[in-house]
Order: structure tokens, then C-alpha cells, then sequence
């Protein structure tokens, strides 16, 4: 596997949910569940009202600092093509049958997954002349609007994983993540030397506990895989 960059926080509308055809008007893009960034002109220091989906965008900036909530620009070709699944259908899907906005994807925003950095990876692969099966992975962190208790942050880490070769199934991506949580919990205590300073002496002491092996696959909804499914895991510790 090879890890993709996702050192950009702050992401475009478009990456994080456009090119992932959640539909603009989509609750997830509300700002009760996204931070996006504020308008207004940086260089005088002109904050706008906080923006909501749908809504016109204020007047341009006259200064010569970009606007920050503003994507400065998108790839034309492809974001035609996205433009045209969601509001017209195309490859198999009927679309949403709505009047898609660019100035709703340009809207910058803290990701809400590191699944937009899955999307530019696989628009960088589709461009390439001759393709080669690849295998990315990422762990990183993203944020959302979230009320915060006990088990809620609003930033959390996500780990993400992209396969692309021909040929694959539905079956290869279940035995991918049988593979992945039967790691997870894995691990032994290492030995110390004759004077108790930690220092690693041969194979760990302790057996490796089995990971999480007891799983539920449950078909689900996605707006960008197809099949889509959850999985559920149980593990006693």
C-alpha cells in the first residue's frame, strides 16, 4: 500500500462531497455537521455572515487577498462531468435532477473525511495514459460540527483504504476487511533486560491476541460505491 498525501485540512466543497455525488442540498452539508470556512475580504479584515447551502454568494472581493471560503479553482473537464451526473444521470445513475451550482462547490471547508483525498487519488489515476492497478491508504484527521460528550469530538481520525485493479469483487474487499480488523488488537509485551530498563530482549512474552474476528457485513447506501455495505464487529476486551 501506498499512504496518500492528506496534509490539506481545509478542502473544497467539490472534493468532499461534489466528486463524491452527495447531492448539494444534502443534510451532511449543512453547517450544523461541516465547518466551513468564512467569507469576506482577508485584506481588509471583512468578515461575511456565515453562509448556507444554496445561498448567493456575496458581492466579489476588491482587494488582492483571495476570499479563503472560496476554492480558487476546480478542473474544468471533470467538473463538467460531475456537474452533468448530478443533474442529468450518466454511467447507469439517473442522477438528482436538480440545478447543480458551482459556487456551492467552490465552498471551502475543514473535510469532513479524508474520503476527498480517496477521490482526488483515483482522478489522478483515471488521467494516466496507461493504468496500473494501485493500493493507497491514509490516516489522518477530520472534523465535524459535532456536540461534544463522552464519546463525541469534533475532530477524530478516519483510516482510509482504495484498491483499484480490474477484476476485483465484492468478495475481495470483504476478505480486505476480514484481513484488516483480524490485525486490529494484535500485539505482545516486550522484555526487558536483568536490570528492568526496558530494553527489547527476543520475542515478546505474551501471545498475540487473535483481533477482531467476529464480523457483520450489512448492505448500506452510499452515494459514491456501489455496491455499499457496513460492516458491524464485536470484540471482548
Amino acid at each position: 500500500f501506498t499512504e496518500m498525501p492528506t496534509d490539506n485540512f481545509v478542502e473544497s466543497s467539490f472534493w468532499n462531497f461534489d466528486a463524491l455525488f452527495q447531492p448539494q442540498q444534502h443534510p451532511a452539508r449543512d453547517q450544523h455537521d461541516t465547518f466551513f470556512l468564512q467569507g469576506g475580504c482577508r485584506g481588509a479584515g471583512i468578515q461575511g455572515p456565515p453562509r448556507t447551502p444554496l445561498t448567493p454568494l456575496p458581492s466579489p472581493c476588491l482587494c488582492s487577498s483571495p476570499d479563503p471560503a472560496e476554492a480558487p479553482e476546480l478542473p474544468a473537464g471533470y467538473t463538467a462531468k460531475v456537474k452533468k451526473v448530478h443533474s442529468q444521470g450518466g454511467y447507469g445513475s439517473q442522477g438528482y435532477k436538480y440545478e447543480w451550482r458551482l459556487e456551492e462547490a467552490r465552498r471551502n471547508l475543514l473535510r469532513t473525511h479524508t474520503t476527498s483525498a480517496s477521490a482526488r487519488m483515483l482522478y489522478q489515476l483515471a488521467r494516466q495514459e496507461k493504468f496500473s492497478p494501485v493500493k493507497y491508504f491514509s490516516i489522518d484527521r477530520v472534523f465535524r460540527n459535532e456536540s461534544l460528550d463522552a464519546t463525541h469530538l469534533a475532530e477524530f481520525h478516519q483510516v482510509e483504504g482504495v484498491v483499484a485493479d480490474r477484476g476485483l469483487t465484492l468478495g475481495h474487499l470483504m476478505g480486505t476487511l476480514r484481513q484488516f480488523f483480524t490485525k486490529l488488537g494484535t500485539g505482545g509485551t516486550g522484555g526487558g533486560d536483568a536490570r528492568g530498563l526496558g530494553t527489547p530482549q527476543g520475542p515478546p512474552h505474551s501471545p498475540l491476541s487473535p483481533g477482531i474476528t467476529q464480523l457483520r457485513f450489512k448492505p448500506a447506501y452510499n452515494p459514491y460505491t456501489e455496491p455499499s455495505m457496513e460492516v458491524f464487529s464485536y470484540h471482548k476486551g
